[in-house]
């Protein structure tokens, strides 16, 4: 938490490496909670995030009133931080790791950490990333193979971040083909997935076939 102390001094978010997956420490959200609004930034009074519960997604909630130290895996999905105000800033995730403990009687800090991309998708307080509009596009067909196919939800939330991350990368690879409209119509996105796809497939060969295997799956189709 010392990271996240230093970091947030001013702050009351703050996401860092979010596009960089495969660093260290890696992609992380960094959230304070405290008992006074400092008015300098943004003054989060929870952080709202996907857990898996009997093989099931469900809503969790970080906020003052949690027992510190707290450890647990957070899903994919969304992660909101919300003022008292109130107003939101909004971000993608493929699942991760939530730490947070306290610094002191007044205040606490918690991080959000993933392998894989945490990306800004709305918000007071930020703009938004690259790829963010495909990896949301991403998580909501998704929701077609939860819908209609038994045991799809189980089998998606028990994937690792950097299998669901590869999971995306094949599905955009198969959207954005050589030759298709999307390629000819957004070439940067394509040349952006086709970077973080050569670099999965090298870098963590296991989860980029894995990621194949679940997809093929879940038949989401192109």
């Amino acid at each position: 938490m010392a990271e996240a102390a230093a970091d947030l001094a001013h702050l009351g978010f703050e996401l860092l490496d979010g596009l960089e997956p495969g660093t260290a420490p890696g992609p992380r959200l960094l959230v304070a909670l405290r008992d006074e609004p400092t008015l300098e930034h943004f003054d989060p009074e929870e952080a709202t995030f996907w857990e898996v519960h009997a093989g099931r997604g469900r809503l969790a909630t970080l906020n003052r009133k949690t027992v510190l130290p707290h450890e647990q895996p957070f899903s994919w999905g969304r992660i909101q931080v919300a003022d008292r105000i109130p107003v939101t800033n909004q971000f993608l995730t493929f699942g991760g790791a939530l730490v947070a403990d306290a610094a002191n009687d007044h205040e606490a800090f918690a991080a959000f950490v993933s392998p894989a991309p945490i990306v800004r998708w709305a918000g007071h307080s930020q703009g938004v990333d690259p790829l963010v509009d495909e990896i949301g596009a991403f998580f909501a067909r998704l929701m077609v193979p939860i819908d209609f196919q038994p045991e799809a939800e189980t089998r998606i939330a028990q994937a690792d971040p950097d299998t669901l991350y590869a999971v995306f990368l094949h599905d955009a690879a198969n959207r954005f083909r050589p030759g298709g409209r999307l390629r000819d119509e957004y070439p940067d996105v394509a040349a952006g997935l086709t970077h973080e796809a050569r670099s999965l497939h090298r870098d963590k060969p296991a989860a980029w076939q894995a990621g194949a295997d679940l997809l093929a799956s879940l038949q989401l189709g192109s």
